[in-house]
């Protein structure tokens, strides 16, 4: 039985989620640069958030507030009831063998979310970890206070949860030999929950391998143009290539109706180009303006500029949010990792706490609006 009503599931996430977005600016807000990369920045209050934000939201009721919950639970119980196998939904093995393990041992279909909520989460918290150990914490909240983060959470959990394990395996590629078999590992798990991690997975391995910087910025801004002149004709392109059904019919737009009232305007969505371009404005201010130069950012900057250069090209798509979010889950990271891990400017602990601000303000702005 839920704790409170479904509705309130938001509004507590998202004032929650507001508190230590305020408390965390006020205590980096005097920090100079070297003050904010080297000191302790850990907060366990926080950390008891993230615990009961799992539980609480992985244990939530069977309502329609929480999109996709709803047709995932459907699933759930005709596999329960030996209606259905895990052969009869998509192809995403993993995901549909892990269903159907719960389902078949009699588990209500929230142990099975409560599962898929730790693995969404928990990579995220390790990958932060790994990442920054002293400023673990303020990275982590970076990533709760983007704008696609709760929906993740209670609708798109499989391609969440997916993207967490891409995440992760991230920090494990410029490592030694074990380190990249786990590397390998992970993104053989995210691949097989959800098959559409192959976009970031492949832009993961060209950034670590073959990518240059001026590269991905020339390919960015020119997925712009090809866009703008070839939108149409780019959607039907990736559509008829056939590699994986469900991405194909979110570019046709052969997906059901509920979904499309979720994303219902088409277009050039010259909005979530202006805000997708945040962690890319930075990432060229300090490549060519500051010299620095890093492995481990080139890495997580040419995947994230990589994957949006692709949902750029079919951003006219009726379901084009998922491409969006095939980069955005690594956008909290991509704009945060530079800000704890670099000297920039002189009173950065100030800049850095506006910026989180302004982050999460997109998210508490658009709530608002319903977006």
């Amino acid at each position: 039985m839920a704790l409170f009503s479904p509705l309130y599931y938001f509004p507590i996430y998202l004032y929650l989620t507001l508190f230590f977005v305020i408390s965390q600016y006020n205590k980096i807000n005097v920090l100079s640069g070297r003050t904010l990369i080297v000191r302790d920045n850990n907060n366990r209050l926080f950390l008891w958030y993230v615990f009961l934000f799992v539980l609480i939201v992985g244990l939530r009721p069977f309502s329609g507030v929480f999109g996709d919950t709803t047709n995932y639970s459907r699933s759930y119980w005709l596999m329960a009831d030996g209606v259905a196998d895990a052969d009869d939904m998509n192809s995403d093995w993993l995901f549909n063998q892990l269903m159907y393990w719960f389902a078949s041992k009699g588990y209500d279909v929230m142990w099975f979310f409560l599962f898929v909520e730790v693995f969404y989460i928990v990579p995220m918290v390790i990958a932060c970890k790994r990442l920054s150990s002293n400023n673990f914490v303020l990275l982590l909240l970076f990533c709760f206070s983007a704008y696609s983060f709760y929906s993740y959470s209670v609708n798109g959990i499989r391609n969440g949860m997916a993207c967490s394990l891409v995440i992760l395996a991230t920090t494990y590629l410029q490592g030694n030999k074990w380190d990249k078999i786990v590397c390998g590992v992970l993104c053989f798990l995210a691949y097989n929950i959800h098959h559409s991690t192959a976009l970031p997975i492949i832009a993961m391995f060209y950034s670590c391998y073959f990518s240059k910087p001026k590269h991905m910025f020339y390919l960015w801004v020119t997925s712009i143009g090809i866009s703008l002149v070839m939108g149409d004709a780019v959607s039907d392109f990736f559509a008829g290539l056939g590699f994986d059904d469900r991405m194909s019919s979110y570019i046709s737009g052969q997906e059901d109706e509920e979904m499309m009232a979720q994303f219902s305007r088409t277009g050039f969505r010259w909005d979530f180009l202006l805000y997708s371009v945040m962690p890319i404005w930075l990432g060229y201010y300090l490549v060519f303006e500051r010299k620095i130069y890093n492995s481990t950012y080139m890495l997580l900057l040419g995947t994230y500029v990589y994957s949006n250069a692709f949902w750029v090209m079919v951003i006219r798509a009726s379901y084009s949010n998922r491409f969006a979010y095939l980069s955005w889950f690594l956008y909290p990271i991509v704009l945060a990792y530079p800000l704890i891990k670099f000297e920039i400017w002189p009173k950065q602990g100030q800049k850095t706490a506006m910026i989180l601000l302004a982050h999460f303000g997109f998210t508490f702005i658009m709530s608002l609006l319903g977006k």
